[in-house]
């Protein structure tokens, strides 16, 4: 079964539309060197990078200048086009020269120069601003101008910061900042940012650290973290692969189509102009509409802590935001309404309702969200995302438990059905005694100590 059509989603949040432009904390829209943004192989060892004609140069601490070819990139899997013996003078990051603008970070000094024009009179007798500790920075070691912004590595901080235009006085803070604490490699953490270049719509970050190079992009449409959701529990927090996901986002259409249902085709990639992207793979995808999208993640994610997604549609693109990935997210579907909500289930072949109680001793059927990996399939019948599951009933991996009013209650079962594009079901037996008049019981399932969203069950009296 498709997600069935009695789901209804009101979680559309506006965001405002702006012009091309980095955001704060944002996160990284590829990685070179890696094979995933939360991977930290040794090997590449970035010390300086130079743009040329959509070709990405990378020295490397070993002498060698690696060549990229970033006019198709992908998130993963890029591989040099070149590789040379050769190398390069230290200390070049250091410096970056615009056509008439010139950035230089001092580092000794803690200190970044900046001439906007070093062909003046004027620029002989100094920089024309100096950013010091006043605006920001602790430890400068890389800058880059792109003919509009100024871009300056901090390796104390672990960050990029970034003016949006050339500053204009001294100290002036930076308009955004790159990097966000962490104790790995993510998809918007800097550990050393040794070296920086822009093509003016995307910057590269050389992490020697973690031995790779980020991609951060510019973008028309903010987007946050929170605007991410898993649809069965509606609510923003880590994902598992296979997850049905929903996104508010406006901006992107201005019209609603769906997938069809139960067509037996795959879902598509693209609907309305609208594609979604997580670590640079195109999404299937279930919705859209002028605030929210709805999608999956592919499952084939489980050698991953950390993603990064975004959106794009008809030249727009979001601003790119981290997706922390775990083994299991479980969320259970409910009807629209305060939490918790009332859960969708079945019990002896029909919907549970206040005038259609379930029982003590019966077999629930509720229908959830983000339960993971299924066990032992073949490589040849592994579930793929927004393809229906043609292989029978398949058990998750992650054992699921469930308790009701507090209770722990038996769990039947846990599977990916037949025909079922991510969404799971999973049958509970009713704890009996519960009580002897009709009432409400509150149901929550859990997988390896992430509980899902509880979720409100009718209960009538015992049957005899």
């Amino acid at each position: 079964m498709r997600l069935t059509a009695c789901v209804a989603l009101f979680c559309g949040v506006v965001l405002p539309v702006c012009a091309a432009d980095y955001q704060n904390g944002q996160a990284a829209i590829a990685v070179i060197g890696q094979p995933n943004f939360s991977a930290h192989e040794p090997g590449l060892n970035p010390t300086a990078l130079s743009i040329s004609k959509d070709r990405l140069y990378v020295a490397d601490k070993s002498n060698r200048l690696f060549a990229y070819d970033i006019g198709q990139l992908a998130a993963t899997g890029l591989s040099p086009v070149a590789v040379l013996n050769q190398s390069v003078v230290a200390g070049i990051s250091a410096v970056s020269v615009n056509g008439k603008s010139v950035a230089i970070a001092d580092t000794t000094n803690h200190r970044v120069l900046v001439w906007h024009d070093v062909t003046s009179e004027a620029a002989l007798k100094g920089p024309d601003v100096i950013l010091s500790d006043a605006s920001a920075l602790v430890d400068p070691i890389s800058v880059a101008v792109d003919g509009q912004r100024l871009y300056v590595g901090d390796a104390a901080l672990h960050r990029v910061l970034v003016w949006n235009e050339l500053p204009q006085s001294n100290n002036q803070p930076p308009d955004v900042v790159l990097g966000q604490p962490s104790d790995g490699p993510t998809a918007t953490s800097i550990n050393r940012p040794i070296a920086l270049e822009s093509d003016g719509q995307r910057l590269f970050v050389a992490d020697s650290a973690y031995h790779r190079v980020l991609v951060f992009a510019s973008s028309d449409i903010p987007l946050k973290s929170a605007s991410l959701l898993n649809t069965a529990t509606e609510a923003a927090g880590p994902l598992a692969p296979g997850t049905l996901i929903t996104i508010a986002a406006a901006g992107f259409t201005d019209s609603s189509l769906a997938a069809p249902d139960d067509s037996g085709q795959p879902l598509p990639h693209q609907l309305s102009g609208v594609e979604v992207f997580l670590d640079g793979i195109g999404l299937p995808l279930i919705s859209v509409s002028p605030t929210e999208i709805r999608a999956q993640l592919p499952y084939n994610i489980e050698d991953r802590s950390s993603a990064s997604l975004h959106i794009a549609s008809h030249g727009k693109s979001s601003s790119a935001i981290p997706v922390n990935l775990v083994a299991a997210t479980p969320g259970l579907f409910a009807f629209p309404g305060k939490e918790p909500r009332p859960g969708m289930a079945f019990a002896a072949s029909a919907p549970v309702s206040t005038s259609s109680p379930a029982h003590p001793g019966q077999v629930l059927t509720l229908w959830a969200a983000g339960l993971g990996l299924v066990s032992n399939p073949s490589d040849d019948s592994a579930p793929e995302a927004g393809v229906q599951n043609a292989q029978g009933d398949l058990a998750v991996q992650i054992p699921v438990t469930a308790t009701v009013n507090g209770m722990p209650a038996e769990v039947v079962s846990a599977t990916l059905p037949a025909g079922s594009i991510g969404v799971y079901q999973v049958r509970v037996i009713l704890p009996p005694p519960l009580t002897g008049l009709a009432s409400t019981a509150i149901l929550t399932i859990s997988q390896e100590s992430r509980a899902s969203n509880s979720v409100t069950i009718p209960i009538g009296a015992t049957v005899e």
